[in-house]
């Protein structure tokens, strides 16, 4: 191979890894089967061989936040994912990210989800320090074209821990998994899935302890809105763990024309989460129901890529609440006394969430053949949301609408800045209690009230910046990304996040 041609290979190698982020870019934008729950579509969307894999730091601060959620917070991240074609039939997606941070501040909860959820938690009423750390894993297949047909299998897996690092001391640990199978069937420029999923998730608190002796220390158990007990020294003895499987189903269609593509999905779940204490106590269960409606579409116009993306879901749940009593049995041969609960009385329905949100995004991409150059869109969310306790009624509801503009372009070969801009109108923050002088209702639920009337404008400006290295004579392009978030609400509050990533596509 003479010299002209080895310089051409390397002009054109170079050019390759200069494009790596602009590619991405564009391989994203095009996607819309990769937004559904449907590994059978894997091989629908972009095909080409591509992934990443970056390291984070993330400090988030501020006082614009609720009560149970802690502040400031600090992060580490590391996070890859991947699209590979295995073989002549299989085409694959993986995606691992693991997280592990610190935040201050953080109290009435000692679980992974306290809003909008299974009313029946814990908590102290002692602002703590706790530590937490996840591992999410996602891994998928689908079939090439198999005479109209192709299949798909999808797992998700998460494991994560809560570690609360003061008086009185928790530690939640959580295993959460789902598999999806999943099929397509093609017919001329029509497409028709179908995917199912089964979702067991299991959150448990084994015990709590202290370092210190308080003989005034109490330990809250919720069970709804203002409706906490708190007792002294409860912390001793308590143990917990919520069990929650899910089963969903959803359909989609997809429809390719001569300058794009067009997908629409629509999905329902239903969620049984049993909560269960020492003996197998329970105070209630927890059932949830969601329904959702997505639509992607992407277009060509010469050099503009539109992408518009929608999505409508509303959720409806309920908690039972039970009354129990403690049982006892020895068995006269071997000695040996057996506990158990038995249920006296349940309360249908006395813990009610109901939660609807539709969001709308529109981007304009300015392409270059299969490299993404600039981009400009907006975009239009909407929630509302509402808690309520029955007998003696109690009720929490807010929602409002978020705008925001967003823009990104290249400048050179190297450099990508993004920008983002916008503001959130609070529609809707109003609180009936039937008793507003209790522990909870003192200290969480009017005090977020602030949360849910303010109004705020917002900001977020990334840079991204692409090298090449080489290491062990193995040549790869880099990018280090730097990223700034600012929130400004009414009553003189605010939120500041500030970020750092160094990674590499592959």
């Amino acid at each position: 191979m003479n010299r002209i041609s080895i310089l051409s290979l390397l002009a054109l190698f170079s050019m390759y890894l200069q494009a790596q982020e602009s590619n991405y870019r564009y391989a994203d934008a095009t996607q819309t089967w990769r937004l559904t729950n449907n590994a059978a579509a894997l091989g629908l969307d972009s095909t080409e061989n591509r992934g990443y894999a970056l390291f984070n730091a993330e400090h988030l601060s501020g006082d614009y936040k609720r009560v149970q959620e802690g502040m400031p917070t600090n992060q580490l991240r590391f996070q890859t994912e991947r699209y590979q074609t295995i073989g002549k039939y299989l085409h694959g997606y993986g995606r691992f990210d693991f997280d592990y941070g610190r935040e201050k501040d953080r109290t009435w909860c000692d679980v992974m989800r306290p809003y909008d959820a299974n009313p029946y938690f814990a908590g102290s009423a002692i602002k703590g320090k706790y530590d937490f750390q996840d591992f999410d894993f996602t891994a998928a297949v689908g079939t090439v074209n198999l005479n109209n047909w192709q299949y798909g299998l999808r797992l998700d897996y998460k494991v994560g821990d809560l570690s609360r690092l003061r008086d009185p001391r928790s530690r939640s640990q959580l295993l959460d998994y789902k598999l999806s199978p999943a099929v397509i069937r093609t017919m001329g420029r029509h497409v028709f899935g179908l995917s199912a999923s089964y979702q067991r998730r299991k959150e448990k608190i084994t015990g709590v302890t202290t370092v210190q002796q308080d003989p005034t220390l109490k330990y809250y158990l919720m069970t709804g809105m203002e409706h906490a007990d708190g007792t002294t020294g409860g912390y001793s003895s308590f143990a917990r763990e919520w069990v929650d499987h899910t089963f969903a189903a959803e359909v989609s269609y997809g429809y390719r024309h001569a300058d794009g593509h067009s997908v629409v999905a629509a999905s329902i779940a239903r969620d049984n989460e049993y909560v269960y204490g020492q003996y197998k106590y329970e105070p209630g269960r927890f059932t949830e129901f969601t329904y959702a409606l997505d639509a992607h579409h992407r277009s060509k116009e010469g050099r503009l890529l539109h992408q518009l993306d929608l999505h409508v879901s509303y959720r409806q749940a309920y908690a039972d609440e039970y009354r129990q009593k403690l049982q006892q049995e020895k068995d006269a041969k071997t000695g040996f006394t057996s506990f158990y609960y038995t249920n006296l009385i349940t309360f249908k329905k006395r813990y009610q969430v109901n939660c609807f949100e539709a969001n709308m995004r529109y981007r304009a991409h300015l392409t270059s053949q299969k490299d993404e150059k600039a981009y400009f869109g907006a975009s239009i969310s909407i929630n509302d949301n509402e808690n309520k306790y029955l007998l003696p009624t109690s009720r929490l509801s807010h929602g409002g609408t978020l705008l925001l503009t967003e823009g990104g372009t290249a400048i050179g070969k190297r450099l990508w800045i993004d920008a983002e801009a916008g503001g959130f109108l609070s529609q809707e923050a109003a609180l009936s209690l039937s008793d507003m002088n209790t522990d909870y209702a003192q200290q969480v639920l009017l005090p977020d009230m602030r949360y849910y009337k303010a109004n705020y404008w917002t900001g977020k400006v990334a840079l991204s910046y692409q090298f090449p290295l080489s290491m062990k004579g193995q040549r790869s392009w880099w990018f280090v990304r730097a990223y700034g978030t600012y929130i400004r609400a009414n009553g003189q509050m605010d939120s500041r996040c500030i970020g750092l990533s160094i990674g590499l596509y592959n």
